[in-house]
């Protein structure tokens, strides 16, 4: 199985990369290359490229980096009751799919 970050496409309309390093992802289920996502969401107020959303909140834009390192992995959710896990798992899971299903719309 190829791992996230060699399925991920950017969501940039004219773009659509392989994703590797950083990534944009945002709250309306969007991901974008380091470029594009830094050129548009430097702008205020941001808007998703892909399907013109406000995105408004402190968490709306994220910068993530896609290959984290060991130690990111093995702390990030320590000290998370299950519960928390498991939410937290479902919702990147749902973000998984639906990027899936746009790839095999855009194929």
């Amino acid at each position: 199985m190829s791992t996230c970050e060699d399925m991920l496409l950017c969501n940039y309309r004219k773009c659509r990369v392989k994703l590797s390093g950083y990534a944009w992802v945002t709250a309306c289920s969007h991901i974008f290359c380091d470029q594009h996502g830094s050129e548009e969401f430097s702008h205020s107020p941001a808007v998703c490229p892909a399907c013109n959303s406000a995105l408004s909140g402190k968490m709306d834009i994220v910068r993530t980096e896609l290959s984290p390192s060991e130690e990111y992995k093995a702390m990030v959710l320590a000290g998370l009751q299950p519960e928390i896990v498991l939410d937290i798992s479902s919702r990147a899971l749902a973000f998984w799919t639906y990027q899936a299903t746009m790839l095999y719309f855009l194929a």
